[in-house]
């Protein structure tokens, strides 16, 4: 994997110790601070600091806006997963939100419903993909339980989430596709890929993760179906590292595929041509990077599972604009 941002976006501001269960708003980019001190800063609006990155780099934290539910009605919450929390809204947010009549009588805590979920998966320990899928079916329609759950068992969830879990679910994606998540780039979207980033609904996102799908793991060439590798990576994220679920965006540059099975799959979601190749891609390519930055111009960019080949010119490229990070497979 590779990274791409400015050096503001590799810490988190919090007020003490994190509570990643609680990732309604993530204020980035900054040393932990005493609450007193978040008060005065707060007041502003925005804080100006000084970390040494090496290079001397004076880095600028902002404070982000929270979700907003004041317009939703009760059934736009509970069809919203990022809103959703089923059982758990007490009786209070039942009346203060729409949702009486909505939802069972009984009031499940979070933790019931963290035991009940994790009872439900153990009974598949022997079908990992089958957990996979669970989980996926989970975030998709209750993220606050998905990312608890994740939270407090992440040994035994990350490698469902994750490796090595996430290739059998890569190359189930097309088959088992469920709810839209992300954006997907084609050819047939040159020239327009700064006019739809606009389509993405969130007004602020920190980490995106990109793929072109033609080197996933040691599977290679999955096409379109290699976008479980974003979702997978940024739910860990989310998680483990305190991101906020909605200022994150997994990307796949859907920009054909050469796997013969895939192009014959009628199944198949992908772009159904052979890969780009040559300046055309590369062009694509700086396309949707000049899209990325324009509207989120601190973000990190974190490149996933290219081909050696690609990955070593896209280096080339962008190393001496953005700082990066390569992993072991050379993508």
């Amino acid at each position: 994997s590779a990274l791409t941002a400015p050096p503001s976006a590799f810490r988190n501001l919090s007020t003490g110790r994190q509570d990643p269960r609680r990732f309604a708003v993530l204020l980035p980019a900054a040393p932990m601070l005493c609450r007193g001190s978040l008060r005065r800063a707060t007041r502003f609006g925005r804080l100006r600091f000084h970390r040494a990155y090496g290079d001397g780099t004076d880095a600028r934290a902002r404070f982000l806006k929270p979700l907003d539910a004041r317009h939703s009605d009760g059934w736009d919450i509970l069809n919203n997963p990022l809103w959703n929390k089923g059982t758990a809204f007490t009786w209070a947010e039942r009346e203060r939100l729409g949702l009486r009549g909505l939802l069972p009588a009984q009031v499940r805590t979070i933790e019931e419903q963290v035991s009940n979920f994790v009872t439900q998966l153990s009974a598949m320990d022997d079908q990992p993909l089958m957990q996979n899928l669970m989980l996926q079916d989970l975030q998709a329609r209750n993220e606050t339980l998905y990312h608890r759950v994740l939270v407090d068992h992440v040994e035994k969830m990350a490698p469902l989430v994750y490796t090595p879990t996430v290739g059998a679910a890569c190359q189930h994606f097309s088959s088992r596709y469920q709810r839209s998540r992300g954006m997907f780039f084609t050819p047939e979207d040159a020239g327009e890929m700064g006019v739809m980033m606009r389509n993405w609904p969130r007004s602020e996102t920190q980490v995106v993760v990109v793929t072109d799908g033609s080197r996933i793991l040691g599977l290679g060439d999955l096409g379109a179906n290699g976008m479980g590798i974003p979702i997978g990576k940024l739910a860990l994220y989310c998680a483990v590292g305190g991101i906020a679920p909605h200022r994150v965006l997994p990307v796949m540059l859907d920009f054909g595929t050469n796997n013969e099975s895939l192009l014959r799959d009628p199944l198949y979601r992908g772009y159904r041509q052979p890969r780009v190749t040559g300046d055309r891609y590369y062009a694509l390519v700086d396309e949707f990077v000049r899209a990325v930055f324009s509207r989120f111009p601190n973000v990190l960019l974190q490149w996933e599972d290219f081909s050696s080949d690609k990955a070593s010119n896209l280096l080339a490229k962008y190393r001496e604009n953005y700082l990066w990070r390569l992993d072991p497979r050379g993508s």
